[in-house]
């Protein structure tokens, strides 16, 4: 693996909590597919601690990302500004298309555990309804705050038969896993994403930290954390047909 030198404009720290999220969601995906071909079972704890942990990071490093590119374009132009929100939008669809894909290939190869509305619609779809957040942020907390605390209230009331739309805002069944390997609604889970606006939006200030940290450039653990996070979108698309075809490797031949 080539590990290329990381822009100087890019914080460290955030490529590194991304590469980790990304390959603890990797270890926590081998243990699911050791389950699901019968070559190992699951050990619980560890995967209950992965699911609890990984996804909220993930998503709070989207909205974290999206405000400090945000920072490093207030002070162009008109003109800049309105372009950044082209490019956002345009990129928010091309993952939500890229989750549209996994649908149709969860259709064809697991049709029992269709991927309705996975991680990469929820996050593609997140990062399109971010644009007035982050160009009006007073009041993202408190929507971020309500998006959460909505969440938790419509677990509470499960529906059956729901339709796409209901899956999309949060509303489903008791027992949805059942249904789907992959699901996360846009309630709460865009709640965290803006939380991670207001998180970013207080942690960075333009090209700048508000906070003191080690130069961590030296270390090459640190690297390999920031390829990963600089990739994390092709891993995340990637791994899973690898492991499943090496594990199918060991379980039909």
């Amino acid at each position: 693996m080539i590990i290329r030198p990381v822009r100087s404009n890019r914080f460290v720290e955030i490529d590194m909590l991304r590469g980790l999220a990304i390959m603890l969601m990797i270890f926590g995906h081998i243990l699911w597919d050791l389950n699901y071909f019968g070559l190992a079972p699951i050990n619980n704890s560890v995967y209950s601690i992965l699911s609890d942990t990984v996804p909220p990071l993930f998503f709070l490093l989207v909205g974290i990302s999206l405000i400090v590119s945000k920072k490093k374009i207030e002070n162009k132009s008109l003109k800049d500004e309105k372009a950044y929100y082209r490019r956002l939008v345009l990129r928010g669809l091309k993952i939500f298309s890229l989750g549209m894909i996994i649908t149709i290939g969860t259709l064809v190869f697991m049709p029992e555990r269709v991927v309705i509305f996975g991680v990469l619609h929820c996050i593609g779809l997140s990062i399109v309804l971010s644009v007035p957040f982050l160009k009006y942020r007073n009041y993202t907390l408190l929507f971020a705050l309500l998006f959460i605390f909505a969440g938790t209230i419509l677990t509470q009331h499960p529906i059956e038969n729901p339709t796409v739309f209901h899956l999309t805002v949060g509303l489903h069944q008791t027992d949805v896993w059942r249904y789907t390997i992959d699901y996360f609604p846009l309630i709460p889970w865009f709640g965290v994403s803006l939380l991670g606006i207001v998180i970013g939006d207080w942690l960075y200030c333009g090209d700048k930290r508000r906070f003191r940290m080690p130069d961590l450039s030296k270390y090459r653990p640190t690297k390999i954390f920031q390829w990963a996070g600089r990739h994390s979108l092709a891993l995340y698309l990637l791994h899973q047909p690898i492991i499943a075809g090496v594990l199918s490797v060991f379980v039909y031949f």
